[in-house]
């Protein structure tokens, strides 16, 4: 009882925190993107570090955020979108790096660097493309360009997921989901939560018109498939080191990326699917 209300706890300030960023101005969501980015990269190198890995963190990071921020610019400001080859420049030195610091497994290293930037960057660049572009199929009625409704919707989604397969699983749970990546999850909690969120997919669309019913519908089928995947990637990183959780910043849940995992893995899938919606149309 104790670890559920601390669990509780911490995840209501939580989602307060991460709702209002998103949802105050652009600035405030270009501050969620840059502190989430250097946060869930130096949860990610923790983990590789157990696995004899020794990233080139900063110089990683550093990539990232010039990413975030040229992307921001490109769709906020119109920057010409060939500013992005800029990132090259940083991207670049984390080999010339490697290359003095005369560390073992380099290949690892370098490895691992990169992969931050493809497994976090990458999807947190593609929440700018869903609160900035809206080409994809679906209107916006308000003048202003900076739209984060879409991206607060996919969040309550997942944060309903979780919390049902969380209250599901732990009683009823008998039949293991994936045992030999994450022994807790059960076929239970998962289905328990997933027919929470499709029922909250189809009353979405009450609360954000903007995207239609079957589209809403569409978004929850793939935050239960790819929602559950990218947990599992995650535990898959942990269970490989024997690391529980990825940090210990958020008491009951572990580091961000045990929050987050879930939505950086989703993000992409919502984009493919709204880009080839537009093309099919």
């Amino acid at each position: 009882m104790k670890n559920f209300i601390k669990r509780t706890l911490t995840g209501f300030i939580f989602v307060v925190i991460t709702t209002a960023l998103i949802l105050i101005n652009e600035w405030t969501f270009l501050a969620f993107l840059l502190i989430s980015n250097i946060w869930l990269s130096i949860e990610f190198f923790r983990i590789a570090s157990h696995d004899n890995a020794h990233p080139l963190s900063f110089t990683s990071i550093l990539t990232g955020t010039i990413a975030i921020f040229l992307s921001f610019g490109i769709l906020k400001f119109d920057f010409n979108i060939s500013v992005l080859w800029l990132i090259i420049i940083p991207a670049l030195f984390i080999f010339i790096e490697e290359l003095f610091l005369n560390k073992e497994n380099p290949l690892r290293n370098i490895s691992v660097s990169f992969l931050s930037l493809i497994y976090i960057t990458i999807p947190l660049i593609t929440s700018i493309l869903l609160v900035f572009e809206n080409d994809f199929g679906f209107q916006i009625e308000k003048g202003d360009a900076f739209h984060p409704e879409l991206l607060i919707g996919i969040l309550t989604l997942i944060w309903i997921f979780d919390s049902l397969a969380y209250c599901v699983g732990v009683p009823l749970g008998k039949h293991k989901l994936f045992v030999r990546v994450s022994p807790k999850k059960s076929w239970e909690g998962t289905i328990g939560g997933a027919l929470f969120v499709i029922v909250a997919g189809i009353f979405m669309s009450k609360f954000i018109p903007a995207i239609s019913q079957t589209d809403w519908i569409i978004i929850s089928a793939l935050v239960i498939v790819f929602g559950t995947i990218g947990d599992l990637i995650e535990s898959l990183f942990k269970r490989s080191i024997n690391v529980k959780d990825s940090g210990e910043t958020l008491p009951g849940h572990g580091g961000l990326l045990d929050r987050l995992d879930s939505f950086i893995f989703t993000l992409p899938w919502v984009l493919i699917y709204f880009i080839l919606k537009n093309l099919i149309s």
